[in-house]
């Protein structure tokens, strides 16, 4: 497959939620981002040209570049091109890193708050959208965000499971009163109150 026919869904309407929210941060020092799931980088570069400007801040995106087996629409990929065509991408940006692998295993790396913004968008199941969920808001600072796409992706699935909104609902019902919600359609984006715990 060539580069340009991957899907570019950052910019299809992920973008307008980033600009909202994370546009106020643009080149503030120290900055701490972190990213489950890149696909080909197109968030990736946003941030980094945007937002993480300034040289202290960093983004750590997480992917296995394997792609789910429940999600159609990736079977038609080419996944060893895809991490090539990310790592083109990442290429460039110095603050970047990559984790390569499972989320879970680079959450058992990390034990406490260090990130400014989290954003989820990797294994679309309910239950991995909630594990992402609750290993992220353990380690987001207070006041930091956390976001999640493709909240209505999946709604017609006869099998919920396989779908995120439900994992995000239950962490949002768990956590309520823990968090600002910033915004809730085809993404989620909540704001972690100060002096909440981790738990």
């Amino acid at each position: 497959m060539d580069v340009t026919d991957y899907p570019n869904w950052f910019d299809g309407y992920a973008r307008q939620a980033f600009e909202r929210w994370l546009l106020n941060l643009a080149g503030k020092p120290d900055l701490k981002f972190l990213q489950i799931g890149v696909f080909t980088g197109d968030a990736t570069v946003w941030l980094a040209e945007n937002i993480l400007t300034s040289p202290t801040s960093t983004l750590i995106d997480v992917d296995t570049w394997k792609g789910s087996p429940d999600e159609s629409v990736h079977q038609a990929f080419n996944w060893d091109d895809v991490r090539k065509t990310y790592a083109n991408k990442k290429s460039k940006y110095e603050n970047v890193y990559v984790a390569e692998g499972s989320s879970a295993t680079f959450f058992a790396r990390v034990n406490q708050s260090t990130y400014d913004f989290i954003y989820i968008d990797g294994d679309h199941t309910a239950q991995a959208v909630y594990a992402d969920a609750v290993n992220s808001w353990k380690v987001l600072k207070p006041n930091g965000i956390l976001a999640f796409d493709d909240y209505t992706w999946g709604d017609g699935l006869p099998d919920q499971r396989f779908a995120p909104k439900p994992g995000i609902n239950k962490f949002l019902d768990e956590m309520m009163g823990e968090y600002e919600l910033l915004e809730q359609g085809a993404q989620v984006w909540i704001r972690k109150k100060q002096g909440e715990s981790n738990a």
